[in-house]
């Protein structure tokens, strides 16, 4: 902080000696404007927006250093929730899975157990897991999964009980934190269920967590789970992602939560993420959330909207389509972008305002266009300059979609531009258009996509 206290003082001298008015980034990618009064101002403005540019977390911050970019792993919810799978084999052999079907080799790092682990507390306080299920205990656990080369992830709740019954963390984030650090856990998810649905208790509880986890000093990645988007303006200084939205749970759940998250790119970045919930497949039980063409689509969606990525499905019985879908290289390195940015929507309006579900609905009728009313087109920005596209349909039939000169105005690529076309799902560049438009031929209906990266042509 006195370096950049020092290289404050040395920038404002040299733009007062030029009359010059300073503009840099803050780290929500918009502008800072400061114009040099007294010096003392002039340090105060130029030090506020250096902190920007770097992310320095301040006490009030989670000081983990991890979510550089959205996590990717494993999640046992919709696998096997509070099942009888939900037991040490089963994590056990979801950690082998991860390995022998290449999908750690690809950033898959997390196997995160989601609600049912935990059975009491001890004469001390402290959380301990349920026996029958979990024999060896979750420290024999996280060596399991770290000697696999990955990391290890636990459930909690901010309230009294998890949503499930099992003991919460209200006024043990302490102990527990504790507790968590001594097993070995690298990732925290915390709930919200049997606690105030308040702004002020979920800030203060989210807190006394971040602050119990940055006290042990075991950078542990940390997940609220709040339901709201409200969490999304203070997220940042609470933890590593939070959720904005219900459960997805099906295809009308991703599609309420994309809704969402339309209006809340300014508030992720690197370090933090707004998370629509978790992708959807088959349960352990064989039961499909979605076809094959939505779990692609939502794939996609969470690439672009920079997403984490956690697998909530048999990862130990995965068909070839779905290995196909989490494996694309090409996919997840627009979720891994190093810019950092979240896409927004280009085209289209509230892809849920069918779904006849008032009570969860955020509808978003600020983005108009020539689209059908069950069509999207969303787009993100890329660290080399370019931009990668998905094209959605929600409609009954399948259709040609446009991303016309409107919808493209915000990528740069204007009318006199020309740009490259590459299809990211069959890995193959198929041509080039101008800023003018460029249109998708025949993309699928009930859930189906495109998906395409844009490269300006010099």
């Amino acid at each position: 902080l006195l370096l950049l206290l020092l290289f404050c003082c040395f920038v404002v001298m040299l733009s007062r000696k030029k009359g010059s008015v300073l503009v840099v980034a803050n780290e929500q990618r918009r502008f800072a404007i400061c114009r040099h009064g007294t010096m003392m101002k002039a340090i105060a403005c130029v030090l506020a927006v250096v902190l920007g540019v770097c992310q320095i977390r301040l006490s009030v911050g989670l000081d983990n250093g991890l979510g550089v970019t959205p996590a990717m792993g494993y999640n046992s919810w919709y696998d096997v929730e509070c099942s009888t799978d939900m037991t040490e084999k089963v994590i056990m052999a979801s950690a082998d899975a991860m390995v022998s079907t290449g999908l750690a080799k690809l950033g898959y790092k997390y196997i995160n157990l989601d609600d049912c682990w935990a059975k009491g507390r001890d004469a001390h306080g402290a959380v301990f897991a349920d026996n029958a299920t979990f024999p060896s205990g979750m420290a024999k656990l996280a060596d399991y999964v770290h000697a696999k080369g990955l990391l290890f992830g636990l459930y909690t709740d901010r309230g009294t009980n998890t949503c499930g019954g099992r003991p919460g963390s209200q006024d043990s984030e302490v102990i527990d934190a504790k507790t968590y650090a001594n097993w070995g856990v690298d990732y925290v998810k915390e709930d919200s269920c049997h606690a105030p649905n308040t702004h002020a208790s979920g800030y203060a509880q989210y807190g006394k967590m971040r602050d119990a986890l940055n006290a042990t000093g075991r950078p542990i990645y940390f997940s609220l789970c709040g339901w709201s988007d409200w969490y999304a303006p203070v997220g940042y200084s609470l933890g590593n992602s939070w959720r904005i939205s219900r459960d997805d749970t099906n295809w009308g759940g991703v599609i309420t939560n994309i809704n969402v998250n339309a209006k809340l790119a300014n508030y992720a970045g690197p370090g933090g993420w707004n998370d629509p919930c978790l992708l959807l497949g088959n349960t352990s039980k064989n039961v499909a959330r979605v076809t094959e063409v939505q779990q692609r689509t939502q794939f996609s969606m969470w690439a672009v909207m920079a997403s984490p990525l956690l697998i909530s499905s048999n990862i130990r019985q995965l068909s070839k389509f779905a290995l196909e879908t989490y494996s694309n290289e090409e996919v997840i390195s627009v979720n891994q972008d190093k810019l950092g940015r979240q896409g927004i929507r280009l085209a289209g309006a509230d892809l849920s305002a069918h779904e006849k579900e008032a009570e969860h609905m955020h509808h978003d009728t600020s983005m108009v266009s020539d689209l059908p009313e069950q069509q999207n087109i969303w787009g993100r920005e890329l660290a080399d300059g370019s931009w990668a596209l998905v094209f959605v349909n929600n409609g009954k039939t399948a259709s040609n979609m446009t991303c016309a000169s409107a919808c493209l105005a915000p990528t740069g690529f204007d009318g006199t531009t020309t740009f490259t076309v590459r299809d990211l799902w069959e890995h193959e560049d198929i041509g080039t258009a101008t800023g003018a438009g460029y249109t998708i031929i025949n993309v699928p209906a009930a859930g189906g996509s495109a998906m395409v990266k844009l490269t300006f042509k010099p």
